[in-house]
């Protein structure tokens, strides 16, 4: 009658178990090896607070990292400099920039030497005083030959009116012949001059015309060599920007966030590390909410629920010691993971790391170890009778 007694009210939760790994929403951040080498430098000792952006380690290569970073730093689009005295002094020659470098400094270099040479030993300032020159003698001329041009003109019209009047004392008879010829000679000859010097007018009026085009003509073609060399410039500064940029990636070990440094395997400097070996890792030093994934075999896999209890056992901490961590199922993926280690993946909501035993687990970068999801809780006669509908099930059908 116990046994009979304790079948019916004692319960037992069927268990799915899998893998489990327990991290931050922003979990740790390995820093690894671009290239083989030895690491010239270690800034920073395990456990210290490092920003975004500090420089952890340096790898072995043939540049000078103050050089470099001094050049960075002094690289702008600006194009301030205006001699290469000035350029030699904010970028030198004896910069030690290595292979990887040496060549796009090289270009960076003439095309600011260009730049420079064009704006200060160029013919457009000897040019633009000669045609400013000319243009103000024109000018000049033009003035005069307006003037003496009047006064033709003024001439002429007398000369004009005095023929007109020979004309007319000659058709009264009062002067002779002779008399008109000659009045007609002088009116000719003005008539010419005035024709003459309006050709002369209008041919300084076309060579002002003609020495302005010339001008801007040469204007244009200064400032369009100058666009040039300003775009050749732009380009082989960004150029140089890019292999800097490049080195960087493949000879020093940034910290992408802030947070606490820990070691791999590294002892000291000159070490030797392998291209694609795990150098550094930068643990974010806020307080991040923690997440659980787990991978479960597909067998029983159709009753997982959302919300169902699961039990977390990690190995840094044996839960005969340490107790069990509380969590729930947060999501079930909708397809398994195919593979050899084929399953189910479950994402766990867990909202700290006490134990049951009431100890409190410090999160170093993450946690493995084993969960246990309690899918559902049945009776012990519960079970057994799940048996028998089987049977009745399958010789029914």
């Amino acid at each position: 009658m116990l046994v009979i007694f304790l079948a019916f009210n004692f319960p037992i939760h069927e268990v799915i178990e899998g893998e489990v790994i327990v991290t931050s929403q922003n979990p740790p951040v390995t820093i690894k090896a671009k290239s083989e080498g030895k690491i010239l430098a270690i800034n920073f000792q395990p456990g210290d607070l490092v920003l975004e952006g500090d420089i952890l380690g340096e790898l072995e290569n043939s540049s000078n990292t103050a050089d470099i970073q001094y050049l960075k730093t002094n690289l702008n689009t600006d194009f301030k400099i205006r001699s290469i005295d000035e350029l030699e002094d904010v970028y030198p020659s004896n910069l030690k920039l290595g292979n990887d470098l040496q060549e796009y400094y090289n270009a960076f270099i003439n095309n600011y030497h260009l730049l420079i040479l064009n704006a200060t030993h160029n013919d457009l300032n000897i040019q633009d005083f000669q045609s400013k020159q000319e243009l103000t003698n024109q000018v000049n001329s033009i003035k005069s030959k307006r003037e003496e041009l009047s006064i033709a003109n003024r001439n002429l019209e007398v000369s004009g009116l005095n023929y007109r009047r020979f004309q007319e004392l000659f058709n009264k008879g009062v002067i002779s012949k002779v008399d008109l010829e000659k009045v007609e000679k002088e009116f000719l000859s003005e008539q010419r001059e005035f024709q003459l010097l309006n050709q002369q007018y209008n041919q300084l009026i076309l060579d002002n015309k003609l020495i302005q085009s010339k001008f801007q003509l040469t204007t244009n073609a200064y400032l369009k060599n100058q666009d040039n060399l300003e775009v050749n410039l732009l380009l082989s500064q960004q150029n140089l920007l890019s292999a800097i940029q490049k080195w960087e990636d493949t000879y020093l070990l940034k910290s992408p966030i802030s947070g606490k440094l820990s070691y791999f395997e590294i002892w000291g400097d000159y070490q030797n590390v392998e291209e694609g070996e795990s150098v550094f890792s930068v643990v974010p030093n806020t307080n991040q909410d923690l997440i659980g994934k787990c991978i479960i075999p597909i067998q029983n896999a159709g009753k997982l629920r959302r919300g169902q209890k699961v039990n977390l056992k990690f190995f840094n901490y044996p839960y005969h010691e340490w107790g069990i961590v509380r969590a729930k199922v947060g999501s079930v993926s909708q397809v398994p993971k195919g593979g050899d280690d084929s399953g189910y993946i479950v994402y766990l909501t867990i909202e700290d790391l006490k134990t049951s035993y009431g100890k409190e687990l410090e999160l170093h970068q993450e946690l493995n170890g084993t969960a246990e999801i309690l899918l559902q809780e049945v009776t012990l006669i519960e079970r057994i009778f799940y048996q028998f509908r089987h049977i009745w099930s399958n010789n029914h059908f």
